[in-house]
């Protein structure tokens, strides 16, 4: 069941008291160093590593021109790259977990008039997968099982679906980890991200019942939704070469076949047929696959993502922790075309002056 708005002001004290901790080596800022936060963000996306950045006010002492100190650090050395950070975020006494991760910039300026700001930013544990590149050729298993030994590589535990089909080889040429996974993770029409110490590889949950449910003026502060039929296919063919038949394969998949759709809605692929023939809707490529089933599978995966670009959004809320990617959202009180589910790909959790507040992109396949 959605949690709706007047569920959230109830769990959330009215929204009364908007609230952020940062813990930084186990140390909260405010509570153990005496700093002041200025403000506090954390982007949470499904396209790579989420990131924060916290502001610190008071961290330089002007009578002795030196930064504070925490222990025998001083902040600019006790916030230094690597140091782990744990971030929550909520109201009053109830915080939820938001962000853990690591340290990997400071940056700071000595204006003409005024103190010295501390900002310290940084990512969570998908950063160690982004440096270096480097190549390994894996025979003989499954796209999940390759995810399985990248990430007990990395020191992060696999929360990884299976994925269908053995491959005579998987190769990774020069490139990141974490670009090597996401190709992965593209072909099947999964996504791939960490949590804390956890990376997850698995199908969407586009097709589940809204998460939460807001309303335009009711918790939902904006919305700006856009349909856009530029990259739509209405088929796909993903034409390969079986090496032990030596037969060509030809994988297809069609209008109808966009995983996450609502029945009752059309897709983009639905409004181009309308438009274009059936040849100019269709996209043929030509790809490393050997099998039918990895054919199939492949095509499938490029028409969800070409479908996913039909219909997009931003919008800003109240501050909602439980709002996050990988969730659904279900939007009310924008007339009958928008009232409906958003897959959720795009945070921004924000605490500052003006309160706490997040901003999140969408996307979905029908309108």
């Amino acid at each position: 069941m959605a949690l709706k708005i007047l569920q959230i002001e109830k769990a959330r004290q009215d929204f009364y008291a908007p609230a952020a901790q940062v813990l930084v080596d186990g140390k909260d800022v405010v509570r153990d160093l005496h700093l002041e936060l200025t403000s506090v963000q954390v982007d949470q996306t499904l396209e790579g590593a989420d990131r924060f950045s916290f502001v610190i006010n008071n961290g330089f002492d002007i009578s002795k021109r030196e930064f504070l100190f925490a222990g025998n650090k001083s902040l600019p050395e006790f916030f230094e790259p690597g140091a782990t950070v744990t971030i929550h975020m909520g109201y009053g006494d109830r915080l939820d977990l938001i962000f853990k991760g690591i340290v990997t910039e400071l940056q700071t300026s000595f204006p003409s008039s005024g103190l010295p700001q501390l900002t310290i930013s940084g990512y969570d544990f998908m950063f160690g997968l982004t440096k270096g590149t480097g190549s390994k050729k894996y025979e003989n298993k499954r796209d999940s099982d390759v995810v399985r030994l990248v990430a007990k590589d990395h020191g992060l535990k696999p929360e990884v679906q299976n994925t269908e089909g053995i491959w005579p080889a998987i190769e990774r040429s020069q490139e990141s980890a974490a670009r090597f996974l996401k190709r992965l993770a593209e072909r099947n029409g999964f996504e791939v991200f960490a949590t804390e110490k956890q990376l997850f590889f698995r199908k969407p949950a586009n097709d589940k019942a809204g998460a939460i449910e807001l309303e335009w003026g009711r918790g939902l502060l904006s919305f700006s939704p856009e349909l856009n039929l530029s990259e739509q296919v209405a088929q796909v063919e993903v034409h390969g070469w079986n090496i032990q038949t030596k037969k060509s394969i030809v994988g297809k998949a069609k209008r109808g076949d966009e995983p996450g759709r609502d029945q009752g809605r059309s897709s983009g692929a639905e409004y181009l047929e309308k438009i274009c023939k059936k040849e100019q809707a269709t996209l043929r490529i030509r790809e490393p696959v050997f099998s039918q089933q990895q054919a199939d599978k492949r095509a499938v995966a490029i028409l969800k993502r070409r479908a996913e670009g039909f219909v997009g959004g931003r919008g800003e809320s109240l501050g909602i922790p439980e709002l996050q990617p990988n969730v659904n959202i279900k939007l009310g009180g924008l007339g009958k075309v928008f009232d409906t589910t958003f897959y959720v790909q795009q945070t921004t959790h924000t605490v500052d002056s003006s309160g706490y507040r997040t901003s999140f992109q969408v996307k979905d396949v029908t309108i």
